[in-house]
């Protein structure tokens, strides 16, 4: 299933770039995830708990930055996790483009996300897309505001 979402920031393309690119200063804006490790520059372990519906979900994975394009504000993450109880698993290849809009930076994501275990049952029912775009919002206004508030300290 591929989810695409859109968000805009309100700083400059490098700026946003730069900022994203730091998994490390970025981990916590996402909704119920926590970073537990950092393998390498690229490797990073974590944890992260979603809520579909009734029902809330636990996975414990790693998240691996596969390629970077500066040049075309490009970079792509697969990640990977199993349910910490039950079975399920989850695996998503991400895809962020940044490019320069009116309020600053435009951030198109597109997941292509595949889930096992007894979440895989609302991937049908639209719930996952719903929480996938409300992610997206939270993660999105979490970076804005402290990309702001790093550009009016720096």
């Amino acid at each position: 299933m591929v989810i695409t979402t859109r968000f805009e920031l309100g700083a400059p393309v490098d700026a946003a770039w730069a900022y994203l690119l730091d998994v490390q200063k970025i981990a916590h804006c996402v909704p119920g995830a926590s970073l537990t490790e950092v393998v390498d520059d690229k490797t990073y372990v974590g944890k992260v708990e979603v809520k579909l519906g009734p029902i809330a979900v636990s996975y414990k994975g790693r998240i691996v930055i596969e390629s970077i394009d500066p040049a075309g504000h490009t970079v792509r993450i697969k990640a990977e996790g199993a349910e910490t109880r039950g079975r399920g698993g989850a695996s998503a290849m991400v895809t962020a483009q940044l490019a320069a809009s009116e309020k600053g930076t435009s951030v198109v994501m597109d997941t292509d996300l595949a889930v096992s275990g007894v979440v895989a049952q609302f991937g049908r029912s639209g719930i996952m897309q719903e929480v996938a775009q409300r992610m997206a919002q939270r993660f999105a206004s979490c970076v804005d505001q402290e990309l702001k508030a790093a550009t009016a300290a720096g």
